[in-house]
């Protein structure tokens, strides 16, 4: 009875979900369908789709493509998009033409959905990629063959086709190949994972047991990853799901193909289990030395206030000098012995002379202090370079490119919830304002070593975003995949919302309204827009018809 109530009151609240669900369907249809199609003359000023453009063989291996306003695809994509039975061998004998400038190319993102691996459509997510695209994104939307015709290998197989078609086709319609954000929600966050490390060549197959990847996998990868919500520890989830009683309703466990495929059917497990594969890349690894690079710099810096503070002394006491010949004596309450006695006037040369004194001490002990801490870091650099596991347990962590730590609004949480630190700010600190772009930037170095393309085979950087209200996969198995992710070296930055449930992050965006010049006031006391960062997407976020979420995640993709 009282499974058979749980069942009841699980069935009856999916009703509701789907009746509250029904302006938003109507209103996704409407945009997908109201869209001109991108295979027109180009000149327009609005948003433009290509739909269903074929990236591999199966059914539904299609995407759609939405361009901004102005972006026109050239001769080879229109022959792609015109007829979605051709193969993709088939779509590339076009001879194209030329691509446009980089400076012309635009960031890319590449949408998978979720939907409990078993339903989800292209069209539902029309407002989300509509508005990217007003952003100036050039958004695919991909789907996959769902369940039960497929197991999730499949699926992630061939979000990994998607990719490969991505990076190699995007340029045809305006995009830019280094510039490809992959971007999972829910179930699609896990298939996203685990194809960027069926690319790192870490997975298997779950029917045969068996290695899948070989030497035919492109171990290419996207500029960086974004997982919404996501599932990225199947046992742990099921264990959830049982909790909430839903586990014998959901496809999840049937999808993976039983218990016994939980564990490699997980990106926590193979993560934690190819750590040194997956996180090799040498451009985001962490430093072994990051410590005694860091006290240095410290150092460096107490030392230069030190000697500022001694040369300015050293100014005085000369100053003092070139005077002293026109005084012959010092005022009595400086320098009056308390004894009594009666001429007790100290001459101003005395007391220079031992005020130099004392300055020429400090200035040799400050040189003996850097002689010192040179030898301690030298040692302190030898120390770590012998320890194996130094760079795991470094409180200094690689930066994950992109805003600054405080530039997005889901910072705010997860320094409350400890992950600041973790996410890469300075240790000890409380964090930067969103206006402290000094504070809170990676250095010069940092920054050139992290630009470029990706190594192949490593996990890209990845930005992990959660709400705190949603209670169908909750907030902390992303943030147990980002402290994963941290541990294999990989950059990773995790960003919690208080407020957004589980589907807000994919159905609450608006189309983009008329410009209002109306700013808030920040909560720092200046008159700079909230979370001001100078790129266009600075002031209310009402007024732009953004939530927090969808502001941040347009920053991630563009910068």
């Amino acid at each position: 009875m009282r499974r058979a109530g749980q069942l009841a009151k699980i069935v009856l609240d999916e009703f509701t979900g789907v009746l509250k669900m029904v302006p938003y369907g109507i209103r996704a249809m409407r945009t997908h369908r109201s869209l001109p199609d991108a295979r027109a003359p180009a000149g327009r000023d609005g948003v433009s789709i290509a739909r269903d453009v074929r990236y591999a063989d199966a059914p539904r291996a299609v995407m759609d493509i939405y361009l901004p306003g102005g972006v026109s695809i050239d001769d080879a994509a229109r022959a792609v998009s015109e007829t979605v039975s051709e193969t993709v061998s088939e779509s590339t004998t076009a001879t194209p033409r030329d691509p446009p400038a980089d400076d012309d190319k635009l960031p890319v993102a590449l949408f998978v959905h979720g939907g409990v691996w078993a339903v989800g459509e292209k069209w539902q997510f029309a407002p989300m990629a509509s508005r990217l695209a007003e952003e100036g994104v050039v958004t695919c939307v991909a789907t996959y063959t769902l369940f039960p015709k497929a197991r999730a290998d499949t699926m992630w197989r061939e979000v990994s086709d998607a990719i490969t078609w991505t990076l190699d086709n995007v340029d045809r319609y305006g995009g830019d190949a280094d510039r490809v954000t992959l971007l999972g929600h829910s179930a699609g966050a896990h298939i996203c994972s685990m194809a960027l490390l069926h690319r790192c060549g870490v997975t298997s197959d779950v029917t045969a047991s068996k290695d899948v990847t070989g030497v035919t996998v492109d171990r290419r990868q996207p500029k960086c990853y974004v997982g919404l919500c996501g599932v990225y520890d199947v046992a742990r989830h099921y264990d959830y799901e049982d909790s909430r009683g839903v586990a014998l309703v959901s496809t999840m466990g049937r999808c993976m193909g039983g218990a016994g495929n939980f564990e490699r059917c997980s990106p926590l497990r193979v993560l934690r289990a190819n750590a040194e594969v997956v996180g090799s890349n040498p451009a985001f690894q962490i430093c072994a030395d990051a410590d005694a690079e860091e006290r240095r710099k410290e150092r460096e810096r107490a030392e230069a206030a030190e000697s500022a503070a001694a040369a300015e002394l050293a100014a005085s006491i000369a100053a003092t000098k070139k005077k002293e010949h026109h005084i012959e004596w010092a005022p009595m309450s400086m320098v009056m012995d308390t004894d009594g006695d009666g001429d007790l006037c100290v001459p101003v040369a005395d007391i220079v002379e031992e005020a130099a004194a004392v300055a020429e001490a400090r200035l040799v002990d400050l040189e003996k202090k850097s002689d010192d801490g040179a030898a301690d870091d030298a040692d302190a650099t030898r120390g770590s370079n012998k320890s194996k596991d130094s760079a795991a347990t470094s409180h200094t962590v690689t930066p994950v490119p992109g805003p600054p730590p405080g530039a997005l609004a889901g910072d705010d949480a997860a320094r409350m919830s400890g992950f600041w630190r973790l996410s890469g700010s300075s240790p000890g600190t409380d964090g930067p304002g969103p206006n402290d772009a000094s504070s809170s930037a990676p250095d010069a170095s940092a920054i050139a070593a992290l630009s470029g393309t990706n190594a192949p085979g490593c996990f890209p950087p990845t930005y992990l975003l959660a709400g705190c209200a949603d209670h169908t996969v909750p907030w902390f198995e992303s943030a147990e995949f980002h402290l994963a992710l941290r541990d294999a070296n990989v950059p990773s930055r995790l960003c919690l919302y208080l407020k957004e449930s589980h589907g807000e992050f994919v159905v609450g965006w608006r189309p983009k309204p008329k410009p209002n010049p109306v700013t808030k006031t920040s909560a720092w006391g200046d008159d700079a827009p909230v979370n001001a960062w100078g790129d266009g997407l600075d002031g209310d976020l009402e007024a732009r018809g953004l939530s927090a979420h969808n502001r941040d995640v347009i920053r991630i993709i563009k910068c």
